[in-house]
């Protein structure tokens, strides 16, 4: 059973090895492929630039008969016998200088033939031989070796001890046979997969002796663990001196050997923290490795190894874990550093418009990728051990000096400019989620602010590329303020926080004016300055968050608003004009939002009071700021807008206020408050109809929302007929609140409209108000006869409805005529007939005697009348001097 073991154990390591050769072998594969495929582009290139710039004759290069230009000391004039022909485009020959080859003696002008491109036979002998057979050969090597020591095991040559010793044997006889065979010539001409022979024999070697390793420690422990773990650890290294030898393909299975030393040895348990100083040894033993071969794939091994044991480390409750992995953390960083200091040397150029990962392979360089993927490793250990253990002493130096270091290393190699603002979000998300008692918090915070904030202002003045430090400069500070009011107030107002925030918003500020002073229009650094301008613009929005909160809270984001069209006034940064829009928004969310005003925020005195006050604050502030974006045009509509929502919002709420008798969370007051809104956004939209009909759109949309919230009050004022008495006068009363001067405040705003050259909108307007009258005259009928509570809408009195829809009609017509408009006219003829229909078809029926005589009286005079009317001010014969009736 143990050879069975054995054999099982060699064939794993050969089964995890042998991919690597095949992966090394189809990588160089395709890169002969792809630069076969260049080739191939670059030729078709050739042939079109020759195709498309093939000269013209002129008068001084004449043609030949080939049809090619003639050189300069040929003949100047052409037979005239011959015939004008055009050049033909030079052929592949021609674009290699060979002769084009014609049989044909002849004069021909046509182009030469182009040649058949030859396609390449493959040569399946040479294929199979020298190439498939190399590696077949490899592994048949070793599991015959495998093979003849399990015939060995079975006749019961071999014990566990022998076979230990066998396989070592083998192993350095495969490892000197490729010596051997390195120095052969046939090996050394070889063009194809032969020259790897010594290479695949000395892998087979050396999975031979990592197999007599794991057999000496693990199976059978015939060495204790230390020194299984000291062999295994000398094999890998014998690999890597190997693969300096033979090729890369032996430093695979040496570096992975090298990370799995420490399971392979037999040891039960144990603590990992010691040998976290051996894995930070093999990474820098590879790191050299790949610095001195150039193996750069090499580095990938290397992250996943070190990680791997790394986060291993992290899950230990030992007391020492936070100082062991802060220093495996820490080596593991430098180490990246310094071996990617060479290619950091170069300024770091960021792309304008995406960050492609291929971008981020080819401009970095192998070496500088994986330096930041080393720091980022780092920075997660340091995270991920402040998590577990809970964050200490240990732990917050670890931090505060690995953020040192990020800024100390992006400051002296330009190209290692993204380590800073990589140390700044560590640092950030360690002080979010460590749990950190709240003194030694607010002072962590307070040191990463003043640390990236102060040293990275400081660090970046002479720096070609400024953008990344000053990144880390100009936000980590507010960051880290919020975080500091955040987990230790639990986002509780207070004004301390707010003017900490504001000397912060001064002193980024302060910084940005200087960076404009020393570069007018941020012209070389552009990305610095928005880099301050967004710290700025962060700070001073976060001032009010931490001291206020209702609608006072909204009003200073407006102030802050106007703030930033302020800044933008004097640099003119992009960044800082979507501030403002951003701010703008934010500041309407705030106050629009449910709930936003607490029961008893607001006093009980109507209109006088703080919210009236913040509103307008905020209002004026809003539109102050408009005044700013006059050469930008969706800026200054932001400002308009959010100054447009304010005066809808505060109108509401001051008449819920009224309404619900100093209360913004009274009872609602059925047909008068709904009359309130009524009367107050129909006026506002019919304003804006006669005054603002030449702005922009901005204006036309407020126009449209404030008529759909007239309409919707409208409609809930029509709810509530029937519930609750409407007053006891004529005229003068809750429906004329409710509908009489709404249609009112309707006809205007299609007035307006008509006035504005929009006819469709005014006529739909003028309709609206047409159809409220005629509801209004309606219901004040019911009120007069039915009630004020409107108990009843028809019943004795239902022949009343008639004479007050004719009265309604003849009003109508009388203001179609007057201002010679179709739909006024249209909407009297409609109602007459309705009204002449009911008379014939209702009050006839209900009406008696002298009544139904009076009635049928008025009725037929009214007619009478109208059609007198109509004849004498439309239908009379007109002169040619006479205007047409205009239209609707």
């Amino acid at each position: 059973m143990e050879g069975f073991a054995i054999l099982g154990a060699i064939v794993l390591i050969w089964i995890l090895v042998g991919p690597i050769f095949g992966i090394i072998g189809m990588n160089n594969a395709n890169r002969a492929t792809r630069e076969l495929m260049d080739v191939r582009a670059e030729l078709r290139r050739l042939r079109r630039s020759l195709d498309d710039g093939a000269p013209e004759p002129t008068a001084s290069q004449p043609e030949t008969e080939s049809g090619r230009p003639a050189p300069a000391d040929a003949p100047t004039s052409v037979p005239p016998t011959r015939p004008e022909r055009v050049a033909p485009p030079p052929s592949i020959a021609e674009a290699t200088d060979v002769p084009p080859k014609n049989d044909d003696p002849s004069p021909s002008f046509a182009p030469p033939p182009k040649p058949a491109r030859a396609r390449p036979s493959r040569d399946w002998e040479r294929l199979i031989a020298a190439n498939w057979m190399v590696w077949a050969g490899g592994l048949a090597l070793a599991f015959g070796g495998l093979f003849l020591v399990r015939v060995a095991i079975d006749a019961g040559y071999f014990g566990p001890l022998q076979r230990t010793i066998a396989a070592a044997l083998l192993g350095g006889g495969l490892i000197a046979a490729a010596f051997r065979a390195q120095r052969l010539d046939t090996i050394k001409t070889a063009k194809n997969a032969v020259r790897f022979v010594p290479q695949v024999i000395a892998g087979a070697g050396l999975v031979s002796l990592y197999g007599a390793a794991i057999a000496s420690g693990l199976m059978y422990q015939f060495v204790p663990p230390l020194v299984a773990f000291a062999i295994i650890a000398g094999i890998s290294a014998l690999a890597v001196a190997l693969s300096m030898r033979f090729g890369p393909a032996l430093a695979v299975p040496g570096l992975i050997g090298a990370y799995l030393a420490p399971l392979l040895t037999g040891a039960e348990g144990g603590s990992i923290l010691p040998v976290l100083p051996y894995f930070a040894l093999v990474t820098g033993a590879g790191l050299t490795l790949v610095r001195l071969t150039d193996w750069r794939w090499l580095t990938w091994i290397l992250v996943v190894g070190a990680g791997f044991w790394g986060l291993v480390a992290t899950a230990s409750n030992e007391v020492i874990t936070p100082l062991a992995v802060a220093a495996y953390a820490l080596s593991l960083a430098g180490m990246g550093v310094f071996f990617g200091a060479r290619d950091a040397k170069r300024d770091l150029v960021l792309p304008k418009n995406q960050l492609h990962p291929r971008y981020i392979a080819a401009g970095f360089g192998s070496s500088q990728l994986a330096a930041h993927i080393f720091w980022l490793l780092a920075g997660g250990l340091i995270l991920l051990t402040g998590l577990q253990a809970g964050a200490g002493p240990v732990d917050a130096g670890a931090l505060a000096l690995f953020s040192g270091l990020g800024l100390f290393v992006a400051w002296q190699r330009p190209g290692y400019a993204l380590i800073a603002p990589l140390s700044a979000i560590n640092t950030l998300v360690c002080l979010s989620l460590w749990a950190v008692d709240q003194p030694p918090l607010i002072w962590a915070c307070l040191a990463s602010a003043i640390g990236f904030g102060a040293v990275g202002s400081v660090l970046m003045r002479d720096l070609t590329l400024r953008t990344p430090i000053a990144l880390s400069a100009a936000l980590t500070p507010p960051a880290a303020l919020f975080i500091a009011f955040w987990r230790d107030g639990g986002l509780d107002p207070h004004f301390g926080w707010g003017l900490a925030a504001l000397f912060l918003a001064v002193a980024l500020s302060s910084v940005l004016e200087q960076l404009h002073r020393e570069d007018a229009g941020f012209k070389k650094h552009p990305g610095a300055g928005a880099s301050y301008a967004l710290g700025g613009l962060l700070s001073v929005a976060l001032a009010p968050f931490l001291i206020f909160s209702g609608f006072w809270l909204g009003a200073s984001m407006a102030i802050v608003a106007r703030g930033i069209a302020v800044v933008h006034q004097r640099f003119d940064l992009a960044l800082v004009k979507y501030g403002a829009t951003a701010a703008t928004a934010l500041a309407v969310g705030l106050l629009v939002r449910p709930g936003f005003i607490e029961p008893g925020a607001v006093s009980s005195i109507p209109i006088w009071n703080a919210m009236t006050f913040g509103y307008l604050l905020a209002f004026a502030a809003l539109f102050a700021g408009s005044r700013l974006f006059q050469n930008s045009k969706t800026e200054r509509q932001a400002f308009e807008a959010g100054a447009l929502i304010l005066t809808f919002v505060l109108i509401a709420l001051t008449i819920r206020h009224i309404a619900g008798e100093g209360s913004l969370h009274g009872p609602f007051s059925g047909m008068g408050e709904a009359s309130a809104y009524a009367i107050a956004y129909f006026g506002m939209a019919a304003s804006f109809a006669w005054r603002l009909s030449d702005k922009a759109w901005l204006f036309k949309l407020a126009e449209y929302v404030a008529a759909a919230i007239g309409t919707g009050a409208v409609l809930l004022a029509l709810s509530y007929v029937g519930i609750g008495s409407v007053g006891g006068l004529p005229l003068i009363n809750l429906l004329a609140a409710a509908f009489a001067m709404p249609a009112l405040l309707i006809a205007a705003y299609g007035a307006g409209l008509r006035r504005a050259d929009r006819p469709n909108e005014a006529t739909l307007a003028s309709c609206g108000a047409m159809l409220l009258g005629f509801i209004y005259v309606s219901l004040e009928v019911a009120r007069a006869f039915g009630g004020q509570a409107l108990q009843a809408f028809y019943g004795d009195f239902g022949w009343a409805y008639s004479p007050a829809w004719i009265g309604y009609a003849v009003a109508l017509l009388v203001w179609g005529v007057y201002r010679r408009r179709r739909a006024p006219r249209y909407a009297s003829l409609a109602i007459l007939l309705a009204a002449l229909a009911k008379v014939f078809l209702i009050d006839m029926a209900a009406l008696e005697g002298a009544a139904r005589a009076g009635s049928f009286i008025g009725l037929g005079a009214a007619l009478i009348g109208v059609a007198l009317f109509y004849q004498r001010f439309l239908f009379a014969p007109q002169t040619k001097s006479e205007p047409d009736p205009a239209p609707s």
